[in-house]
């Protein structure tokens, strides 16, 4: 099994980015699942690729979109890096089609896990942070990744307080918040919920509702509420 990334390859992805690395094994090892190979793979550079895009992200919204509070920038970053946009633009690109998998992947579509592909694609910004530090990776990100910001801030204070705490919790955690439901209360006509909204099993907030739906957006709602005050690692609700 060859080691490296094909040249072909290379100069595809090379193209779709509009980036010549001066290192190429960078990118070959970019684009390297653990399944391909265990010593030599994109886990380190999907770690700093990961941080790399918070701060570009965070400082573009700090410079450009200053009227929103901190709570807001927080929420409108996770949907910017949270998974679903990430792998959307690694396969416009069509990165994608150039991730490594070993044999015993290949059966199970690694290579077309959403996961998989959001973590190549930050891979490849940790890569190129690597090889030209942030001149060339700010505008890479913010070109490709602004039409998230845009679509969020435009959405406005929508009210789907669940959809933001998930956004928020998966950038973090890469795992969805939890509800659960702590009372049920009064006549089958006139009932009361009361949910918990759980982040790593922890709990974050509470809320009622005539309906277990609001209960949950009222729970998320303070959930968030509580991480802007606390931050998403305290896990006192």
């Amino acid at each position: 099994m060859e080691k490296n990334i094909s040249d072909k390859s290379i100069a595809s992805v090379e193209k779709a980015i509009g980036y010549t690395f001066k290192n190429k094994s960078l990118l070959s090892t970019a684009l390297k699942h653990s399944s391909y190979d265990k010593n030599e793979n994109y886990e380190k550079l999907e770690f700093l690729g990961d941080s790399v895009l918070s701060v570009v992200i965070s400082d573009f919204l700090f410079k450009t979109h200053n009227y929103l509070q901190e709570g807001e920038m927080t929420v409108t970053r996770a949907y910017a890096v949270c998974e679903e946009s990430l792998s959307k633009v690694c396969k416009r690109l069509g990165i994608d089609r150039h991730i490594l998998v070993g044999f015993s992947a290949v059966g199970s579509k690694v290579n077309a896990n959403k996961s998989v592909i959001a973590d190549a694609f930050e891979s490849v910004i940790g890569a190129i942070y690597l090889d030209s530090g942030f001149s060339y990776v700010k505008p890479f990100i913010i070109s490709n990744l602004n039409e998230f910001i845009v679509e969020y801030i435009k959405s406005g204070d929508n009210n789907d307080h669940k959809t933001k705490l998930q956004h928020l919790v998966q950038s973090q955690y890469q795992e969805e918040p939890k509800y659960l439901v702590k009372e049920e209360k009064g006549p089958p006509h006139d009932k009361t919920f009361v949910v918990e909204a759980l982040v790593m099993g922890m709990p974050y907030g509470k809320g009622k509702g005539k309906t277990k739906k609001e209960a949950q957006q009222a729970a998320a709602k303070d959930a968030l509420n509580n991480i802007e005050k606390k931050g998403l690692d305290n896990h006192d609700s």
